[in-house]
């Protein structure tokens, strides 16, 4: 009686494994799928924006630090920084739009940066934070598919940032735009740039 019922349950667990090792197959493969689309599509447009934000890099630091408040340290410029690439970028033909919140640099893994507040700049395909110039002594640039919107959408060793919150309360938008009146004002009294 006892090798009757054991054998009544062994086609249940079955498929109990099998479906474990569908999902887990499908998992897998999304994982790689992700990461292929990532390498197809990504590069060409990736690699021409960083050429130009590297190209760039002397100016933005230079205009961040020239329209800055004077009692702001250069490494707590973000928005300033912001400011000043997402101006050096449009007169390259570059159209991004200011983002504020948290981020996450490395989700997850051992090297994970947090920064909050922050202030970045994102397009329709990348996400740029000029801010990481005077941190790591580079301007950051990362395809939007490897930027997670939330926690739960990291994907292990594929995602490089979470934005972790983003801010649109109107204070702290009307915080923004009191700076980027002032930023304007410094970019009217420096003249032309070149």
């Amino acid at each position: 009686m006892f090798f009757q019922s054991e054998v009544q349950y062994q086609p249940q667990l079955g498929r109990l494994n099998m479906q474990r090792i569908f999902i887990t197959t499908i998992f897998c493969l999304g994982v790689l799928f992700q990461s292929a689309v990532t390498a197809d599509t990504a590069p060409q447009s990736t690699r021409w924006l960083r050429d130009t934000v590297t190209a760039l890099t002397p100016q933005i630091e230079a205009l961040a630090a020239q329209t800055r408040p004077a009692d702001w340290a250069l490494l707590r410029s973000c928005l300033y920084y912001a400011l000043a690439g997402q101006y050096l970028l449009a007169r390259q033909g570059v159209a991004t739009r200011l983002e504020s919140g948290a981020v996450m640099y490395n989700p997850f893994t051992p090297r994970r940066h947090g920064i909050n507040p922050h202030v970045w700049l994102e397009n329709r395909t990348h996400f740029i934070d000029c801010a990481t110039l005077p941190r790591w002594g580079v301007i950051t640039v990362i395809p939007q598919s490897l930027v997670a919107p939330h926690a739960a959408d990291v994907i292990p060793g594929v995602t490089r940032g979470i934005n972790v919150e983003r801010r649109r309360d109107p204070e702290y938008l009307a915080y923004h735009d009191d700076h980027r009146a002032r930023f304007a004002d410094a970019l009217r009294r420096q003249g032309p740039a070149n």
